[in-house]
This record gives C-alpha cells, structure tokens and sequence, in this order.
C-alpha cells in the first residue's frame, strides 16, 4: 500500500535511508519533511519498504529524496512508488526535477522507466565517502501534453 507518510513513520524511514545513504537526512529532517513536503511511503503488512519525498513549487516539483529498503530492491517496488507519488501530487505539476548520483545506475534506469530523461551535468556535486566528489545527472519529466507550459 502507498499512503502519506506520518510521524510514526520516521523511524523506519531514517533506518532506512541509513542503509542507502553515505550522508543521511536526519531523523528531524524526516519529521519536517512529513509537513512541509509530499511524503510518501510504501508498506506491506505494516512494514514501511521505502519512502518519496517530493517537493511542489508552483506548476513544478523536485523530487528530494527517495529510498527503498535494501531487502526489498530489484522488486519494482521503487517504480510503483514514484508513479504513486507523482499522481498524489496536488499542485499538478507540468515538470518535476531530480537530481542522482552518476554512479546509481539502477535509480537511472528507475527514472528512465517512469519517462525522465537527463538535461545536465552538475560537477563534483555528491561528497563520497573517500573525501572525493561525484557528479550529479539532473533529471527532468514532462507531465503535461502541453508542452508550451514548459517555455512560458
């Protein structure tokens, strides 16, 4: 099931960015996240898998952060979640922005599947745990047919 995420939830949501992430939010990051952004998570059997958190900005939304617990990637999980989470979207957003680390292919794969395609390059952008730095792909979807919305 794919619900809003709510503050009994943060717990299991910052385990489980914990074991994706070499710099984690924090569990506060979390708790602001639950109002302040379109928090969402998926669960089975009352068990939180993974967790979206978009951003809506006006006609836009940026993806911030997405995860699925490590036991359960490779399931589709992570796809059925951001398509969920892109059509709970209030604001009906005409594009949505992401960012991804160069080297998580599969989460480029993952967003190549749910029709987002690269627009740039930020440089050095991702610290990595050796003290080097990483590149980030910037990302973007195109929600509406109304292509005309995007340049005005």
């Amino acid at each position: 099931m794919i619900r809003l995420m709510n503050a009994a939830d943060v717990p299991a949501v910052a385990e489980i960015e914990k074991l994706v992430q070499s710099h984690p939010w924090s569990k506060k990051q979390f708790e602001d996240a639950v109002n302040a952004y379109q928090s969402t998570v998926i669960e089975e059997n009352g068990e939180v898998l993974g967790f979206c958190i978009l951003q809506p900005v006006l006609d836009e939304a940026n993806l911030l952060l997405m995860a699925i617990h490590p036991s359960q990637q490779g399931k589709g999980l992570g796809y059925e979640l951001l398509e969920a989470s892109i059509a709970m979207l209030k604001n009906n957003p005409v594009q949505i922005f992401l960012e991804v680390r160069e080297s998580n292919t599969a989460a480029v794969k993952l967003y190549e599947k749910s029709d987002f395609h690269q627009i740039d390059l930020r440089k050095n952008y991702y610290p990595k745990p050796d003290g080097k730095r990483e590149h980030a792909i910037i990302m973007v979807k195109a929600c509406s047919d109304d292509f005309s919305k995007l340049f005005n």
